[in-house]
């Protein structure tokens, strides 16, 4: 009989046969009847799959066995005990990604994010240049992708520094969120702006009109400083945007490659000394460096002594809830220690599959700070060091949110979890693997919007772990 068979039958809480039509029907007509004894016999299941550890060898637990007579069938276990935290991880890979986060933002649940990028730029290209070029103005010009999370009516403001240390990656090849380099104490410029952020739109942030000069003069004269790339990045390392932390309301999203200084310039055509405005470029490019780092303080939320707890908080500390947070490294961790209790029942139950449910808080998310539609998931050790992304043989598997149809459903994030269990069951010894739930790794350096989970205490219930097994009753 085929597996699809038995999940047809699957009813929570209870197993049924699978011998014939003749004997479902029957099931149907003394319904009230079978709900009794199924209650009783799953209760006394449960008792024995949850109490005993070391019934028997791990060699007598065939693990995906299949009971297919008659006396056979699927039961339901959705009581194992479920651990869940939040963990904070201070080190996130935030560079050569396609996004430049710029500001800040504060929320009730995880704390404050002040986003500050740095980049390097090209020396350029300055076709021909002639005597009669005026000075007008020295720019940085950024394009928005659309990203923002937080209050973007509020008037933004940002100083812009030269970067005074070589921009270099790490021996990994990345840097990250907490990645650090010596900025010059004096500021290239300051600028304030209300963020409009739709998609194309350009900013320019006007610097220092005498490093401008400065830099015009260059140009015009021919100086080394200009003549390759490596010479120029000498000259001139980078460039930082600077936020304060004070200054909370909105973190916005910028291309990475639509980041360029312009000095901008006129060349007198004659007397009456018409203006043509046009400009040099120092653009980034692809060979170049750049990265956010996203400073956290977790001051004034739930979090706010998770440093002091070695980095982790158990949900009871936080009101029974879990924080998730991309650039601030904040992870929601759960552990299932009830999973080594199947490997005691022996040859009488065998594993099928698992899935487990997360249910956001809705206050903490909201239009402008969506939910994404997948988490990824790791596989980490008791210290909450990950070993790797959770996957199968077909590639890595995500939880991914579900959003019912009535009006009243609150959406929810799913994972089948059959593979870590399928994993832990095979281990010889007893686990301290839980599983870590944060953005994916293509957002995680590039978005900062916070949400919650409630915990596994809430009365709600919205954490839930359903197992399946087979049961044979002939044993």
């Amino acid at each position: 009989m085929p597996c699809s068979l038995f999940f047809s039958s699957v009813k929570k809480g209870r197993w049924y046969n699978n011998s014939g039509s003749d004997q479902n029907m029957e099931y149907f007509r003394n319904k009230k009847i079978m709900e009794r004894c199924s209650r009783s016999i799953v209760g006394l299941l449960l008792i024995a799959l949850l109490s005993s550890c070391n019934l028997s060898k791990i060699e007598d637990f065939q693990l995906g066995q299949q009971f297919v007579d008659s006396s056979s069938g699927v039961v339901l276990i959705d009581t194992m005990n479920i651990i869940s935290s939040t963990v904070h991880l201070d080190s996130i890979a935030s560079s050569k990604l396609s996004r430049m986060l710029v500001g800040g933002y504060q929320n009730a649940y995880t704390g404050t994010v002040t986003c500050n990028p740095l980049f390097q730029i090209n020396s350029g290209t300055f076709g021909t240049i002639a005597t009669d070029f005026v000075y007008d103005s020295l720019v940085v010009k950024m394009t928005y992708d659309g990203y923002y999370v937080g209050d973007t009516t509020k008037l933004m403001t940002v100083k812009i520094k030269q970067v005074t240390k070589d921009l270099k990656v790490n021996t990994d090849g990345y840097l990250y969120n907490i990645s650090a380099f010596k900025l010059a104490d004096e500021t290239l410029g300051q600028a304030s702006f209300y963020p409009q952020t739709q998609a194309k739109n350009s900013v320019y942030f006007h610097l220092s009109d005498v490093f401008g000069r400065k830099l015009f003069n260059n140009i015009i004269n021919k100086v080394d400083t200009l003549s390759t790339n490596t010479l120029f990045k000498d000259y001139f390392k980078g460039i930082a945007f600077v936020s304060n932390e004070a200054q909370n309301q909105a973190a916005v999203g910028f291309y990475h490659d639509s980041a360029s200084v312009r000095v901008y310039y006129h060349e007198i055509l004659n007397v009456a000394d018409s203006k043509v405005k046009t400009y040099f470029s120092f653009p980034i490019s692809s060979d170049d460096v750049w990265y956010n780092t996203i400073n956290y303080n977790p001051s004034g939320s739930p979090l706010q002594n998770i440093a002091d707890k070695k980095n982790e908080l158990q949900s009871s500390l936080t009101s029974n809830q879990t924080m998730i947070q991309g650039g601030s490294g904040i992870y929601t961790k759960i552990r299932i220690p009830g999973v080594q209790n199947l490997k005691g029942y022996g040859k009488n139950v065998a594993f099928i599959f698992a899935t487990l449910q997360l249910t956001p808080l809705k206050e903490s998310y909201s239009v402008t700070n969506p939910l994404p539609d997948t988490l990824a998931v790791y596989i980490a050790d008791h210290k909450n060091m990950i070993s790797s992304q959770y996957s199968n043989s077909s590639g890595n598997i995500y939880a991914r949110k579900v959003v019912p149809i009535g009006i009243e459903q609150s959406p929810y994030y799913e994972l089948d979890v059959t593979q870590f269990f399928t994993t832990e069951l095979a281990t010889s010894t007893v686990s301290d693997h839980s599983l870590l739930f944060g953005v994916t790794n293509y957002n995680v350096g590039r978005t900062v919007n916070p949400f919650v989970l409630t915990g596994t205490d809430s009365k709600k219930n919205n954490v839930k772990l359903n197992v399946y097994a087979y049961v044979d009753k002939s044993k």
